[in-house]
């Protein structure tokens, strides 16, 4: 018992903060060259390497967590009981911005939201622009940026306008009779079995020349293996 109000400082010296330092400096690159280099040659599919690229920031946020509980264990081990004091001050003064971090930290990481995705709550309404640490911010009708801490929206309900984000898209271009409609498209990729019947695609006409008509099309299939599938069945339609 006496240990834990005890002080011994001959439990850290100036090579304890050169060694957190150099640990740090060393997650630092290591995360950044993860961000910039290694999704390249870990993860080969586009769609997988953008769903991981979006964790990335959360992932990001529980390493540095975890690093500076590490950095506040081995500075108070001299003085135990102090640092206990310093632990309980610091959670109530910063539990708004803890209660924040966690929040976003299970938003982030589940991917309810997504930027670009339009959402509603009972007082904002407007499209995701940034997912920050603590809070996210959502562009409205009228362009204005609102800053919406993570705590608030955890105890508000959240209703998502667009389900574009929470599926895996596949972008073409196909070249049809000007006779063939945008609708009759729609229809065409709608019948598909690896097409998801929750979100319409996105058809729309980019050229026009010589009675033919050239669309750029987005669908939503049901699992990204199925990509080729989509525009194979489709292009197999007007080639017959």
């Amino acid at each position: 018992m006496n240990e834990f109000f005890s002080i011994d400082l001959s439990r850290i010296s100036l090579f304890t903060f050169l060694g957190l330092a150099i640990f740090g400096i060393l997650i630092y690159l290591v995360l950044g060259f993860v961000k910039n280099y290694g999704l390249l040659f870990l993860v080969k599919s586009p769609v997988r390497r953008k769903r991981v690229s979006v964790l990335l920031p959360a992932l990001s946020t529980v390493v540095w967590i975890l690093f500076a509980l590490y950095c506040f264990y081995t500075l108070i081990l001299p003085f135990p009981f102090l640092g206990v004091v310093l632990a309980g001050v610091f959670v109530y003064l910063g539990r708004g911005y803890l209660i924040n971090l966690i929040h976003g930290l299970f938003f982030r990481l589940k991917g309810d939201i997504s930027i670009g995705q339009k959402i509603a709550m009972t007082h904002y309404t407007g499209v995701v622009f940034r997912l920050n640490t603590f809070d996210v911010e959502i562009q409205n009708e009228e362009g204005e940026i609102v800053q919406i801490p993570y705590g608030n929206m955890a105890s508000k309900e959240l209703v998502k306008k667009d389900f574009s984000a929470d599926f895996s898209s596949f972008k073409f271009t196909l070249v049809v009779s000007q006779e063939i409609t945008q609708s009759y498209l729609k229809k065409k990729i709608l019948s598909q079995p690896w097409n998801s019947q929750v979100i319409t695609p996105k058809i729309t006409p980019i050229k026009e020349e010589k009675g033919k008509v050239t669309y750029s099309i987005i669908a939503y299939p049901i699992d990204e293996k199925f990509n080729y599938f989509v525009e194979r069945d489709l292009r197999a339609v007007f080639d017959s």
